[in-house]
């Protein structure tokens, strides 16, 4: 069943936009998918990031997490924790676009 995590990032948006692709997007981008990563959607706030995830598992997205190198970018990145961190394992996808 596929897992979806949504966090805010507290802060200057442009800022944590700035480290979020400087330190973290190409770490996430080389690895994540190893561990069934689907898609993953973050946004401008008034006063921060919204983040959204999907992974194949929740699982998957632990393992993830526990990556030293994901670990090790996210310290050198400076971005704070999120401000909120919601979880859901019941999830059904929609795909709008898929050819019929």
């Amino acid at each position: 069943m596929p897992f979806l995590s949504i966090h805010t990032l507290s802060g200057n948006p442009d800022d944590l936009l700035q480290k979020k692709q400087e330190y973290m997007d190409p770490v996430v981008n080389q690895i994540a998918p190893e561990y069934g990563a689907i898609t993953s959607i973050t946004a401008r706030k008034a006063d921060g990031l919204i983040t959204i995830n999907i992974w194949e598992s929740i699982e998957g997205a632990q393992a993830f997490t526990q990556r030293p190198e994901v670990q090790q970018a996210q310290a050198r990145s400076g971005l704070p924790k999120p401000a909120t961190f919601e979880r859901y394992t019941e999830v059904y996808i929609e795909n709008y676009r898929q050819a019929k």
